[in-house]
């Protein structure tokens, strides 16, 4: 496959992924938020689906009251997307572990697709869907 997009695309892109991880595993939900274009998708077989900003900040009240106060880990791996112009497609797998009590557990495995959108100068999801292995 070759490397489509600038450098500078591709390790902003790159960090678009891991700030995804690290803001909403600490509770920075706003600027979860702001990994997404203002008309932005997520959505995950056990959350549905969420739109715009307002919509995707709504989701993250919900999410934080699911996490029962544990301590959450999103790990993205084998991160690949290609970027035309100011549109790309991605993905990567997921590995999400919930931590509680002094135990931690792998409690789910996946993966995202991903659609992004470079606005004003950054890149951002433009849809972002879950998928779950064992759920359909």
């Amino acid at each position: 496959m070759a490397i489509t997009g600038t450098w500078e695309d591709r390790e902003q892109v790159r960090e678009l992924y891991a700030r995804y991880a690290f803001t909403v595993d600490y509770g920075r939900y706003q600027e979860w938020v702001e990994c997404f274009t203002a008309d932005g998708t997520f959505e995950s077989p056990r959350f549905g689906k969420h739109q715009g900003s307002q919509g995707l900040l709504r989701f993250t009240a919900i999410y934080r009251e699911s996490q029962g106060g544990a301590q959450v880990r999103h790990v993205m791996s084998n991160v690949t997307f290609a970027v035309a112009g100011d549109r790309g497609t991605g993905g990567c797998y997921l590995s999400y572990y919930h931590c509680k009590d002094g135990k931690i557990s792998l409690t789910s495995l996946g993966r995202y697709e991903d659609h992004l959108r470079k606005v004003d100068g950054e890149w951002r999801f433009e849809s972002r869907k879950v998928y779950l292995d064992g759920h359909g």
